[in-house]
């Protein structure tokens, strides 16, 4: 991945991660003058389907659709060839080997992502799942597995992304959510980091919502990530 190549606008994946498609629209209209990237997921997507999609592309701004997939290999790839041709730029599918080669195996022009390990699980999640291991080998086992199939890239905590680009190299893209500004609020996520410790770290795109949605100054609170950003880009 050539993260050079990447424009300081785009790094910001904004998460609307609001019910009310006609919120969403405002947010975009009120942000894409700053930033060009935008995540629906599951909340948004079952509100407003394929016509919140289609406004962000009309907007001239990339989409990256969050559904998480997780299903037989079979109805996974049927639903990852839906999304074709609807300017969608990443999607997202659990980081299950089967999962993963059969959204590889709908051969749309969509870049997938594996989700390794949710932001929100940390080690007593990662136990109840029997796994004889931190939560920093789980994901780096997920994510050997699901490069080793051709995946695209990962969505990854950015307490991993240092780990990951050691161990696996950077030739593959990599999206951290859980990004919280100096002094913001975790809110349900435990596997936080500022957006110059992700960057610094590996990250290619970082996924931020609440602390922007929820800022006073939406704008300004952009313009001081993006100089983070772009400071540890330096």
């Amino acid at each position: 991945m050539n993260v050079t190549a990447i424009p300081l606008e785009e790094r910001i994946i904004f998460a609307l991660d609001v019910a009310d498609p006609r919120q969403a629209r405002a947010l975009v209209d009120r942000l894409s003058d700053h930033l060009r990237f935008f995540k629906v997921g599951m909340q948004l997507f079952f509100a407003g389907g394929w016509p919140i999609v289609e406004y962000i592309v009309g907007r001239g701004c990339k989409v990256m659709l969050d559904l998480k997939l997780y299903d037989i290999p079979a109805t996974v790839k049927l639903a990852v060839r839906q999304f074709a041709g609807r300017g969608i730029s990443l999607t997202t599918v659990h980081g299950y080997g089967p999962v993963v080669a059969a959204a590889l195996e709908a051969d749309t022009d969509i870049q997938i992502l594996a989700v390794t390990v949710l932001t929100s699980f940390g080690s007593e999640q990662v136990s109840e799942l029997q796994f004889q291991g931190s939560v920093e080998d789980l994901v780096l086992r997920r994510a050997r597995t699901v490069l080793g199939l051709g995946c695209h890239g990962v969505v990854c905590s950015a307490h991993e992304a240092a780990l990951l680009r050691e161990q696996l190299g950077q030739e593959f893209v990599m999206v951290t959510p859980g990004i919280r500004p100096s002094g913001a609020d975790a809110n349900d996520q435990q596997r936080v980091a500022t957006p110059g410790r992700a960057i610094a770290d590996g990250a290619d795109y970082l996924v931020i919502g609440r602390p922007i949605r929820d800022a006073d100054d939406p704008e300004t609170c952009i313009t001081a990530i993006q100089r983070e950003i772009a400071l540890a880009l330096a």
